[in-house]
């Protein structure tokens, strides 16, 4: 039976694939599927219309108030409802920004089976479709009320966002998450069903599409003159840590991994890639010299494109902290990346990494979250057996076959063909 799904993400899409291959995955079986997320970038616009170019489902990138004093209204009334939180302590929709507004008015035009919520935007928004006796069902990417560093968090409605959640998952229909990790911690805060835990792996037809090039690391065309993510490094090549985010900035174990290569010996190389525009002081004062030599920062890349840069590099880093419990429980897009692009995986020992951990033997090594020391002694000893380290590597690309989207889709499937 056919069925219209609305995803409601209210981000770009072009930097959120879960919500990008699960459109993909209900269209691919035969299903309607609307997603409505930003346009109000005009970059990650022109990059959402080309990668939805052709596909058997629709895109809308909604538009809140547009120009410059649109944008100073926007954050006007942002800032206004972060005041009325401070002083009154009344949490409100205006601190989740414009966009959730906009996905509850454009949501309801829709006569959809079915609305999912991706975002904290999203979830206020699939609460008001709920209340007006709509199904509703929320993908948990991550523990929106238990995100972010504390600091971030005295303007967050976190009563708010947590009544969405308990709403969400208790009264919904349809409940996912990324780790088997979460779905226990959301099951004793909410008392709600059990989500299906679908990971954030990729399609193994993304592995064949990979271009060899050596757009990071120009210079290791001296030993190889394409990349070839089966073939062993030589000896002589640096070794090559690589680490990704939409941001480069404070709070994603970064602080950790410097301090962890401050003064290592070897013929070793640090890539980071992610936006850094306006931590740039940030950079310059926890990175310390003896790293600041060795670092690239590269800018963002289109998602087709990103598993082939990250196969250039040797060791993906996945550093995330122990708190907020968010971090904790999750398994991010970057640890199964870099595994299904063939990279040994250093990673800190969160609930959601050693769950990960257990599905990738040989390809992984686990550090204590925010311990340096730990974290040395680790790259050390992949920095000085070579041997290790491509043990590592083909045991990644051997668990990268395993790990894929394909088999994550089918039970996402499986799931939704239970609802109504």
């Amino acid at each position: 039976m056919v069925k219209h799904f609305v995803i409601l993400s209210g981000n770009a899409l072009c930097h959120n694939p879960r919500v990008f291959k699960e459109a993909e995955a209900f269209a691919g079986d035969g299903h309607k599927v609307e997603v409505l997320g930003s346009g109000a970038n005009p970059t990650y616009r022109i990059r959402d219309e080309k990668l939805v170019a052709g596909r058997n489902w629709k895109f809308t990138g909604l538009m809140p108030h547009q120009g410059v004093p649109g944008k100073n209204i926007s954050r006007l009334m942002r800032y206004l409802g972060n005041q009325v939180h401070r002083w009154l302590g009344w949490e409100n929709r205006w601190q989740l920004g414009p966009m959730a507004e906009l996905l509850w008015k454009e949501g309801r035009k829709i006569s959809a089976d079915l609305y999912i919520a991706h975002s904290e935007a999203g979830m206020w928004a699939a609460e008001q479709l709920r209340k007006e006796g709509r199904s509703v069902g929320v993908d948990m990417e991550d523990w929106f009320s238990e995100d972010l560093l504390p600091e971030a968090r005295r303007t967050r409605p976190i009563r708010l966002l947590k009544k969405l959640e308990n709403n969400l998952l208790c009264k919904g229909v349809h409940s996912t998450c990324t780790s088997e990790a979460m779905a226990d911690a959301l099951v004793e805060a909410y008392g709600c069903r059990r989500p299906t835990v679908i990971r954030n792996v990729f399609p193994l037809k993304e592995r064949e599409a990979m271009d060899g090039k050596w757009k990071d690391r120009p210079g290791m065309a001296r030993w190889m003159p394409s990349n070839d993510p089966k073939a062993v490094r030589p000896k002589e090549a640096p070794v090559s840590i690589h680490w990704f985010s939409q941001t480069v900035g404070p709070g994603r174990g970064l602080e950790t991994l410097f301090q962890g290569l401050d003064g290592l010996e070897g013929n070793w190389e640090l890539h980071l890639r992610g936006n850094l525009k306006g931590y740039e002081g940030w950079l310059e004062r926890v990175c310390p010299g003896s790293v600041k030599g060795r670092l690239k920062v590269h800018g963002l890349v289109e998602n087709e494109e990103l598993r082939s840069r990250i196969a250039e590099h040797d060791i993906g880093f996945a550093g995330e902290l122990a708190e907020p419990p968010s971090r904790n429980l999750t398994i991010t897009n970057k640890f199964f990346q870099y595994l299904q692009a063939g990279l040994a995986v250093v990673a800190s020992e969160t609930a959601g990494q050693q769950e990960a951990a257990k599905s990738a033997p040989g390809a992984v090594i686990l550090f204590a979250p925010g311990d340096s020391l730990s974290l040395r002694q680790m790259l050390r000893g992949l920095l000085t057996e070579n041997d290790g380290m491509n043990q590592a590597r083909s045991a990644a690309r051997e668990v990268g076959l395993k790990l894929n989207w394909e088999k994550e889709s089918a039970r996402l499937l499986g799931g939704i063909g239970k609802v109504s």
